[in-house]
């Protein structure tokens, strides 16, 4: 089970709506996945707020004896047999019904079951944006992990080449999007070539740089629709990370260069990147 499948069945999980098997293919993913176990107990501890924060509506007891009696009268419009031979069906008469349950419940208590499920609807939307930070969090490990990795299992890069009319065909022909590539030699950062990687759940493209003898993993995919132009700088792990974002493309450079230098680079690659 991926994320997709695990975050669509969640509120059925939730619920108890859900098969044994299906079930514990959840509980097995949200195991194996921080990311989706902070989402459920996200909204498990919503679930939990806006049940303790809803009125309880407690019927008197004349309440109870007219839905007594109106079942019961309701029950007389069915026909009886006498249990006798031949005899005929009997109808009986239906009473007027008695005024409906809702008509009951005093307007106000309405108006602030109505308010309770908008602030639900509202934290719902808000709630993914609150937990940001955490999923920052979260793929700045994985951003990490995967520079290391590169370094480690000698697999820099997949097309190695300092001519960006080379490595930007090869990366436009395997992913589902046009990474901007540029040359930064004359300044001192060499494009070492490209690879792809996999992060956030899709396909990203990986262009590494060379600052003297250290390496630059700038990790690019698109931007989503939300997307808010910002610059966040982040240390973690002995490594430097800076992501920004533009109109097009998400932006995230790890490097164990210093965080000055992390900064001049974007600066840099910005300057050879069309602008819209």
């Amino acid at each position: 089970m991926n994320c997709e499948e695990a975050i669509k069945l969640m509120d059925g999980y939730l619920d108890g709506e859900l098969d044994p098997i299906t079930s514990q293919a959840i509980e097995q993913h949200l195991r194996d996945c921080a990311r989706c176990d902070q989402a459920y107990k996200t909204h498990g501890s919503l679930i939990h707020a806006i049940g303790n924060a809803t009125p309880y509506f407690k019927a008197s007891a004349e309440l109870g004896e007219r839905i007594q009696s109106s079942l019961r009268e309701d029950a007389t419009e069915y026909p009886v047999r006498n249990g006798v031979p031949g005899a005929q069906i009997q109808f009986h008469k239906r009473q007027p019904e008695p005024r409906s349950i809702l008509s009951e419940i005093p307007w106000n208590w309405l108006g602030l079951a109505a308010a309770i499920t908008l602030a639900a609807i509202i934290v719902l939307n808000v709630a993914p944006r609150l937990q940001r930070p955490e999923a920052d969090r979260f793929l700045a490990t994985q951003l990490i992990a995967s520079h290391v990795r590169s370094l480690m299992a000698n697999h820099l890069t997949d097309v190695a080449s300092s001519d960006q009319h080379t490595v930007k065909p090869w990366l436009d022909a395997k992913l589902d999007f046009a990474p901007p590539v540029v040359d930064l030699s004359p300044k001192g950062l060499p494009l070492i070539g490209g690879r792809l990687d996999y992060l956030d759940n899709r396909p990203v493209a990986a262009l590494i740089y060379q600052r003297r003898q250290h390496f630059i993993n700038l990790f690019v995919w698109p931007a989503g629709s939300d997307t808010a132009r910002s610059t966040k700088a982040m240390a973690r792990q002995g490594y430097q990370l800076l992501h920004w974002e533009d109109s097009d493309f998400n932006y995230w450079a790890v490097s164990d260069i210093n965080d000055k230098e992390l900064q001049e680079f974007k600066q840099l690659f910005e300057d050879q990147i069309p602008h819209h």
